[in-house]
């Protein structure tokens, strides 16, 4: 026999037509009388379809449903349901089924909706094997990326994670600092101790050195119980100081001192608590740029930059724009029915050109938006915010995304797209001096020349009027 089917009906008559009637296209059905039964099954057994019937007594199939897909397990679904109940049947493509099938059934029909559900799922499968593929080849803790700065940053973390030093990550909002933050936690296997984390600018003076240090009960007004702070309660374990260059003057001295013996006091106390606790600590600004303004102690940020790791924009890693959609819209897949499993070109495009301020955090709420406003499985240009695809703009023509590909050669065709147009605008900003385009974007004569060859970019083509504009532009030539 081939693939196997589970059969839910409470019917023997039911369930022994529908069994035959798969038989005939080579399928081995797996009948049983409940939805209880049915889901002890799924979960100790694989099957490529269930069919079930609606009315059932105790568990019907809609419960049934709802259970397999809160569940997530893998598997195409056919509800059946009485003659004319477009309502129930409404309700049960919402909750998840991939279609619905009247009674009394019609064989024929039946069978022509097994094989379209079957092949659907199977491509679903090979999607989300293919998936799982690009998460074992690019992803690192809970991160994704291909880019080479990102892939320095995850071997660095790798290095860094059970040495047990202090580390400050630098790096712009909404680029992922916690999520390095805990990367090095999980690194560090020599630490049992939880991860704990505290947001230095999001509290006054008092209460940071509150939450930093607890306090005794009676201390102040208010504490009427003793509380824990946060190195306590890190013991053995991280501590992330996250924006720590917004820490005040007075609660620097004594955060250094922590850093410095392991020990301090509770607010209102008198014991002296020595902990064991590894510091990670985070900003925005550039904390060399704050000691030299006064507004950070230098023996402070000489004690938390033991270890350096400085996080790139995502306007610097653009090639890792698909592989994060990708990730989001797999995170977001319970979020809506059917779920949204592709971009359109025009979508994609859109997110590829975006300036991205608010970083890797702007491009997950990004998705997160559009997959609310999406009603099918593609998200379009038109879901995305206004900030990130404007309605004004025109859409650009070609397929970008095409699923039937590999996910590398997806994400080079991207890149290729992006880096064309790049040196493109680069020629016309300069008037096409080679040695201009260098400088700007940081590459060598020598490999801008090997790009404009590659994307067939003429630089004589975006000279004004035919001429040199620069006496240094004969030269890039021969770069």
């Amino acid at each position: 026999m081939g693939e196997r089917i589970l059969v839910v009906d409470d019917s023997p008559w039911e369930r022994e037509q529908l069994s035959a009637l798969l038989a005939l296209d080579g399928l081995e059905a797996v009948a049983v009388s409940d939805g209880r039964r049915a889901l002890e099954l799924l979960k100790s057994d694989s099957f490529r379809l269930m069919i079930t019937d609606w009315n059932m007594p105790d568990f019907d199939g809609l419960s049934l449903l709802k259970e397999v897909r809160a569940q997530r397990i893998p598997i195409g679904i056919i509800l059946l349901t009485g003659y004319g109940d477009t309502a129930l049947a409404v309700e049960a493509m919402k909750a998840g089924a991939d279609d619905f099938e009247s009674k009394p059934i019609d064989p024929a029909r039946v069978r022509r909706l097994v094989a379209r559900v079957m092949d659907r799922r199977a491509l679903l499968d090979e999607k989300e094997r293919l998936g799982r593929q690009a998460k074992r080849e690019f992803g690192f803790h809970k991160m994704v990326s291909r880019s080479a700065k990102m892939r320095k940053v995850f071997d660095l973390i790798e290095h860094v994670g059970p040495l047990g030093s202090t580390v400050l990550i630098h790096g712009e909002t909404g680029t992922g600092k916690e999520l390095v933050a805990q990367a090095i936690h999980e690194a560090d296997t020599g630490r049992h101790g939880p991860f704990v984390v505290v947001n230095c600018a999001a509290l006054t003076e008092s209460l940071l050195e509150s939450e930093l240090f607890g306090h005794e009960r009676g201390a102040f007004t208010g504490a009427d119980r003793m509380h824990q702070g946060r190195f306590e309660r890190a013991d053995g374990g991280t501590l992330f100081l996250d924006e720590v260059g917004d820490v005040p003057a007075i609660m620097q001295a004594k955060l250094l001192r922590v850093l410095q013996t392991g020990e301090f006091q509770r607010v209102g106390g008198t014991q002296t608590i020595k902990v064991d606790v590894r510091v990670v600590a985070a900003s925005n600004k550039r904390l060399e740029d704050e000691v030299k303004a006064g507004r950070i102690r230098s023996d402070l940020f000489y004690r938390l930059s033991v270890i350096r790791i400085d996080l790139p924009p995502l306007r610097e890693r653009v090639e890792d724009v698909p592989l994060l959609v990708a990730h989001f819209l797999d995170d977001q897949r319970e979020q809506s029915f059917p779920p949204v499993t592709e971009v359109d070109p025009e979508a994609m495009e859109a997110m590829m050109h975006h300036a991205w301020p608010g970083n890797v955090r702007e491009l997950e709420n990004a998705v997160r938006a559009a997959v609310a406003m999406t009603e099918g499985p593609i998200l379009r240009r038109g879901s995305l915010p206004a900030t990130v695809a404007p309605r004004s703009s025109e859409p650009a023509g070609g397929p970008l995304i095409d699923i039937d590909r590999p996910l590398h050669s997806v994400t080079d065709t991207l890149i290729e797209r992006v880096e064309r147009d790049y040196f493109q605008q680069l020629l016309e900003r300069y008037r096409g001096n080679v040695a201009r385009c260098a400088l700007h974007s940081g590459l060598s004569r020598r490999s801008v020349t090997q790009k404009l060859q590659k994307y067939g970019l003429d630089r004589r083509a975006f000279r004004v009027g035919n001429r040199v504009d620069d006496d240094n532009a004969d030269d890039a030539d021969q770069a």
